[in-house]
């Protein structure tokens, strides 16, 4: 299955996307949508306003500072991305990336203002039917170990450690492989 049947097959499913939302969103509902080539900019304003806090903070310095409308064009091109919005403004996205034998999250963003109300959680159980659709049976994303609320957040959802990169000998900060495997 490519990854147009994968989408369309999401697509024609969404009514059973509805049980997502609302989730710990006491202000309102949110879309989930599959991101399309013209929302390029929008995960890329999404993606540089929430690691915008990160900048010269971590070290190595996360790529997603200052990624490119170019680099997000190619990661989507072997998977794609999907987008939060409320009322109709967008507040988080993430891409993914079908590997062989997983599908790979990245740029798992909320705006700063909208954390805390499921946003990420919500992309995350989006993403996890995408892999489900596309025959993955594990999914893997890439964190910081000092970012304490990210590892809580994905361990909340079944994630764990599976490979250390970046030791802290080298770096200031340790970057770690987690990993879910699907039923």
């Amino acid at each position: 299955m490519n990854v147009e049947d994968i989408l369309s097959a999401l697509h024609s499913r969404k009514g059973e996307l509805d049980q997502f939302w609302p989730l710990h969103n006491p202000e309102g509902c949110a879309e989930l949508t599959i991101a399309d080539p013209a929302d390029i900019k929008t995960v890329q304003e999404i993606i540089h306003a929430a690691f915008a806090e990160y900048s010269g903070r971590l070290n190595p310095q996360p790529s997603a500072v200052d990624i490119s409308q170019e680099d997000l064009r190619l990661q989507m091109a072997d998977g794609g991305a999907v987008i939060a919005r409320m009322d109709g403004c967008p507040v988080g996205a993430a891409l993914f990336r079908l590997r062989s034998d997983h599908l790979y999250i990245g740029r798992l963003s909320v705006l700063p203002q909208h954390r805390s109300r499921g946003i990420a959680s919500a992309l995350l159980q989006l993403i996890t039917q995408i892999a489900e659709l596309a025959g993955r049976k594990e999914l893997r994303l890439g964190t910081r170990l000092s970012l304490e609320r990210n590892i809580a957040l994905y361990r909340k959802h079944g994630y764990e450690i599976s490979e250390y990169l970046h030791p802290a000998s080298q770096f200031a900060d340790t970057v770690v492989i987690m990993t879910r495997r699907l039923d």
